[in-house]
């Protein structure tokens, strides 16, 4: 095998020359089958998420724009003004001209989702064909699903600031509505981890597989909540930084911007595939006569097998 093959992954295809292929080389539980995948499938995750990076471009250099907007606003202010509202009018105008630009990643989403769940599963999947089948296949939800999260850090800007000052003029007691709302943006964000792979995966209407992902969320929550802030560990280290080392915040911005350019977010949508796939696999798959534990020792999936009703 020569060095390019080994690069790009060849190694899984030419491995069995060696000796036959045998089951008890499939992995036996969830964490070892995820690391089979990342290590078989790392170099076409770069490629997968260069290519799904090109559908966040409008968001990303929106971003950056209004992150000088913010540092050039804040450098300028007088020593000891109050920038508070001007702070909020920038927020206010970048998180919602951003709501449309994330709304229409939504397809994308769901294309790399299937991507990412053949490989979750050990199988193959064709990076772009599979991509651009499955965005086009799921686009109505997909969308959905994506304006909804593109809205919820306007509406929740917008919320927490009109609640907290009914708060603090009115009556304490307008924190609950305050604390509901911040509870439902965290629930939402939980959900997101399982329902693209669940999109891609089963047919359901749009209602069923809100349900299903809200039922996963709650039921296995400490689960939900540790893969989200694995996932977030990075981006919350770059904005703590930014916000009180700024000195140090170049860095961590360059190598983290690399880090998410190159292989992040293909990186998360494995993440959220294995997830979604162990918790389908125990919970939907049984009920409706699918395969469980797809590529691991216990059980392979029938031949041509991809998608269940």
């Amino acid at each position: 095998m020569n060095f390019f093959s080994r690069f790009f992954g060849a190694g899984r295809y030419t491995r069995a020359a060696s000796r036959d292929f045998r089951p008890e080389d499939l992995p036996d539980t969830r964490v070892k089958l995820f690391f089979d995948a990342l290590g078989i499938r790392w170099s076409a995750m770069v490629g997968q998420n260069l290519f799904y990076l090109l559908f966040w471009l409008p968001a990303i250099l929106w971003s950056g724009v209004n992150l000088l907007t913010l540092v050039q606003t804040l450098a300028d202010a007088p020593a000891g003004a109050d920038v508070g509202a001007r702070v909020y009018s920038l927020a206010f105008t970048y998180l919602l001209v951003l709501w449309p630009l994330i709304a229409i990643t939504g397809p994308a989403t769901a294309g790399a989702s299937y991507v990412s769940r053949n490989w979750a599963r050990g199988q193959h999947s064709f990076m772009v064909s599979d991509f651009m089948e499955h965005a086009r296949k799921n686009w109505k939800q997909a969308l959905a699903v994506s304006t909804v999260t593109g809205a919820l850090p306007v509406l929740l800007l917008f919320l927490w600031r009109f609640y907290g000052a009914l708060a603090e003029s009115m009556s304490g007691l307008f924190i609950i509505p305050e604390v509901i709302v911040f509870i439902a943006v965290i629930l939402w964000l939980l959900m997101l981890q399982v329902v693209y792979t669940m999109m891609v995966t089963y047919k359901l209407t749009l209602r069923q597989l809100l349900g299903n992902a809200l039922r996963m969320a709650l039921g296995k929550l400490p689960l939900f909540l540790g893969v989200r802030l694995l996932t977030a560990a990075l981006p919350l280290a770059m904005l703590i930084v930014f916000l009180y080392f700024p000195g140090q915040a170049t860095f961590l911005l360059t190598v983290g911007g690399f880090f998410y350019m190159v292989f992040g977010l293909a990186l998360n949508r494995l993440l959220y595939a294995s997830l979604a796939n162990a918790l389908c696999e125990t919970y939907i798959n049984p009920n409706i006569g699918a395969p469980v534990n797809i590529g691991m020792r216990s059980q392979t999936p029938p031949p041509g097998e991809e998608d269940f009703e």
